[in-house]
């Protein structure tokens, strides 16, 4: 599928043509949205910079419009689909030799390492593949659509109510950067929400130091979760949450007295790298 060369009336057409031929019943709760906008599809192949020797990961192939676009200007596309009915029509329909169709659960599936990662993100394992993704796949560049709300959280700024631990999870990885806000018409079934295209970045060079990442991501959790306390008491329970003793919050204070008035959601990434730091200093010293 060419999207210089298909009309959006036509990819509306084929979409529907493909549901109902195939018995297909899109499932909400599994994010399943297909793309029926050929300008965007191309769009999303642009943000990525595909080009004829890339090897590009989609998860969630869907019906296979977005893949069969991948696949004339890439190398090979491993498309990662977990619904077996899915499955069947991506493999009775994709004639595309340079296609590897994969069935499995990309949270349980261990993908090799690709040049790019091109995406329309099921909202549903929004969360868990993100994490997965900045962690454990090996890949140059990715072009991914996500629901709005969820992709605001991935590049917000301190203070705002967006921001979160996938805030400091996502810039400790990656640099994020939001390309443009997507209509809910661009799919069917329609979302009930806006969605936005990121273009994500791997971080040769990590933004701040971390003596501990175990550490330091599981203290970014457990802050979060009173993420409107000032960090005195925030840091007091997170601690003894992660069965830390009383004596090591005191020591820490003690060092932290700048950020102890601050609220959670007010400590910049770099704040938090302190914070974990000092107390991994405090407990191996």
């Amino acid at each position: 599928m060419d999207p210089d060369k298909v009309t959006r009336d036509y990819l509306v057409k084929h979409t529907f043509y493909m549901i109902r031929r195939y018995g297909i019943r899109p499932r909400r709760w599994l994010g399943q949205n297909f793309i029926i906008e050929p300008k965007f599809i191309k769009e999303m192949l642009d943000v990525a910079g595909i080009g004829k020797g890339d090897v590009v990961l989609e998860v969630g192939a869907g019906l296979g419009t977005l893949t069969a676009a991948l696949a004339q200007r890439c190398k090979k596309v491993i498309a990662v689909e977990v619904d077996p009915s899915l499955v069947r029509v991506l493999r009775k329909s994709l004639q595309e030799d340079n296609v590897e169709i994969i069935q499995a659960d990309i949270l349980e599936y261990d993908p090799p390492s690709v040049d790019k990662v091109v995406s329309n993100v099921p909202y549903s394992i929004a969360s868990p593949f993100t994490e997965k993704l900045l962690k454990d796949i090996k890949f140059k560049l990715a072009a991914l659509t996500y629901q709005l709300e969820f992709a605001k959280r991935l590049y917000a700024r301190p203070g705002y109510d967006d921001y979160s631990r996938l805030t400091i999870l996502a810039n400790y990885y990656a640099s994020i950067e939001p390309v443009r806000v997507v209509p809910p018409t661009y799919f069917v079934p329609r979302p009930r929400v806006f969605s936005e295209l990121l273009r994500i970045r791997p971080r040769e060079v990590k933004p701040f130091v971390v003596h501990d990442e175990e550490l330091f991501f599981s203290l970014v959790r457990a802050l979060f979760s009173q993420r409107r306390r000032v960090l005195r008491q925030a840091l007091r329970h997170a601690l003894r949450n992660l069965g830390l003793g009383e004596s090591l919050w005191k020591h820490a204070l003690d060092e932290l007295s700048d950020y102890a008035p601050k609220r959670v959601y007010e400590l910049a990434p770099e704040e938090f790298a302190r914070i974990s730091n000092v107390i991994w200093h405090l407990m191996n010293s």
